[in-house]
């Protein structure tokens, strides 16, 4: 009996204290989360691209990479290595090589990154091309570009 009283009064206590403790802090608000798709271009004229790196950033805006998917060409359709690493810092480091005998030439979508955009701040990415290389390991002159969705 002695304990019910005790309990009984511990919970008329809190009950009649609770208006006069103090307010609790404001719970953070939840920023605003979207998805796009960023694809990554790479030009390499009229030689034949066999391998390529780049690293995608963004200048500005808060992304996570949630997803990588290969590209156009059948040497490229796989999606292509990427060192899990880099994720951590908003970033990430892609790679892709293939021994087919029909390498594409001129511009070609190599891959497509899933990316969670948090917050308003529209993201702002810089694509790196690091090596484009040929069938027989030469370095070749190439550039990449990104854009937000698919092109046709």
């Amino acid at each position: 009996m002695r304990t019910l009283f005790v309990i009984l009064l511990v919970g008329v206590f809190f009950a009649l204290c609770a208006p006069f403790q103090e307010p609790r802090a404001q719970e953070a608000v939840a920023e605003a989360v979207r998805f796009e798709a960023v694809d990554i271009y790479v030009d390499s004229g009229d030689r034949p691209l066999a391998a390529y790196q780049f690293e995608l950033t963004a200048k500005k805006g808060k992304i996570a990479i949630v997803g990588i998917e290969g590209g156009d060409h059948p040497a490229f359709k796989e999606p292509p290595y990427y060192d899990p690493a880099a994720l951590q810092n908003d970033r990430i480091i892609i790679a892709a090589f293939s021994t087919r005998p029909d390498l594409p030439k001129n511009r070609i979508r190599v891959a497509r990154i899933h990316v969670e955009v948090t917050g308003e701040v529209e993201p702002e990415y810089v694509v790196t091309l690091t090596v484009a290389a040929s069938a027989q390991g030469e370095r070749i002159p190439a550039t990449a570009t990104v854009s937000r969705g698919a092109e046709e």
